[in-house]
Order: structure tokens, then sequence, then C-alpha cells
């Protein structure tokens, strides 16, 4: 009876992985409703071991696919700080330099990755890129998994005096329409100097 429970589990667990679809980062907290926690960490050690899924970090999982140029592909950053988030029910907001690098408003790799937090302090270590979380508990946390939060944090880093057209017509093209509109529901969270570039990168399309 137990390896049936067992087995149902593992399968129930791999109908949820295939239906978020490629690129999902998870943990055995994505998994509450499916049994016990340690029921749940054995199933996934088993199927780490027999090659379904892969460990990322601690705690931390996806399912790599072969791509034809770049090889093997698993879960990007953006999912893994989902996972994160999700487990442990942080808000979490990128820190100027992520989120400029994040929207390609600056050409710098960063050497770690930097996340402002309500949680406290830790540090991940996905494969040789480091993020860490840092508790902040400020204003700026009510904009923490928005666009607009990514994208005043960005603005933030180029700074309120280096600012130009090509910065936010780069924005623009990067979001989506939704996220667009997004910023002006959020625009009296910024200070005042960002809200023309708010409204600039989310006027309507000519």
């Amino acid at each position: 009876m137990k390896v049936a429970t067992a087995t149902n589990q593992s399968q129930q667990i791999l109908r949820r992985i295939k239906a978020k679809g490629r690129g999902w980062a998870f943990t055995p907290h994505d998994f509450a409703d499916l049994g016990d926690p340690r029921a749940i960490g054995m199933t996934l050690t088993r199927l780490t071991r027999s090659g379904k899924i892969r460990r990322i970090g601690h705690g931390l999982y996806d399912v790599p696919h072969s791509h034809p140029i770049l090889g093997q592909v698993g879960a990007g950053t953006d999912s893994v700080i989902d996972a994160i988030g999700r487990k442990r029910n942080l808000r979490m907001l990128p820190s100027t330099a992520t989120a400029a690098n994040q929207l390609g408003l600056s050409t710098q790799v960063p050497a770690r990755l930097v996340y402002h937090t309500d949680g406290a302090p830790t540090r991940v270590m996905l494969g040789n890129l480091q993020i860490d979380l840092r508790r902040n508990t400020g204003r700026m946390l009510a904009l923490a998994g928005r666009p607009s939060g990514l994208v005043a944090q960005a603005l933030r880093d180029v700074g309120k005096d280096h600012v130009n057209a090509g910065h936010l017509q780069r924005v623009r093209d990067l979001l989506p329409a939704s996220a667009r509109k997004q910023l002006l529901q959020d625009i009296y969270l910024v200070p005042a100097w960002m809200r023309p570039h708010f409204k600039e990168i989310s006027r309507d399309d000519d």
C-alpha cells in the first residue's frame, strides 16, 4: 500500500510540474496539498535520483531540457526567485542594479543578485550565481512583485538626471501592454521625478 501511495504521489507531482511548463522552479511547498512534508521530500529525492527532476539548490528544483544551442537549460533566475517567495510567503523587490540588468538598462552582469524582502536575510546559491535576500521593511516594498517596482528600481539605478528617451523606449519594448498599464495604477507610489517616465512608458502605442 505504501508503494502504491508513493507512486501515486510521484505521478501527481510530475503532472503538476508538466502543467506548469518548461522553466518552472519549485520547492516542496508547491506540493503541500499532496501529502505531509516528509513524504513530499522523500518523493522529490527519489525523482531527483531517477533523473526526472534536478536539484538546483537547497530545497529548490527544476526540470532541465535540451536546447540546440545552449545545451541543458533549466529554470531562469526569475522563476527561482518566485519559488523562494512562494515558499516563504515573501514580498521581494530587486535591487536597483539587479532591476537595471533585467530591463536591459545596464550592460554590467552582476556577480550576485540582490533582492529586498520583508523576510529574514538569507543567501541562495544557484550554481555559481549568488542570490542575496536583504531585509527591508520600507515603503519601497509596496511595489514588490509588480512591474512598476522593477521599473522604478531600474530608473533609480540609471539616476534622476540621466534617464533618456532610449532608456524609456527599451523598457516599453520589453514590457507587455498589461504591465505598462499597471505603471499608471502605481504612479503615485513612486517619486515625483519618476512619474513623467512612467507615463511615457505606459502610453498607448501609436
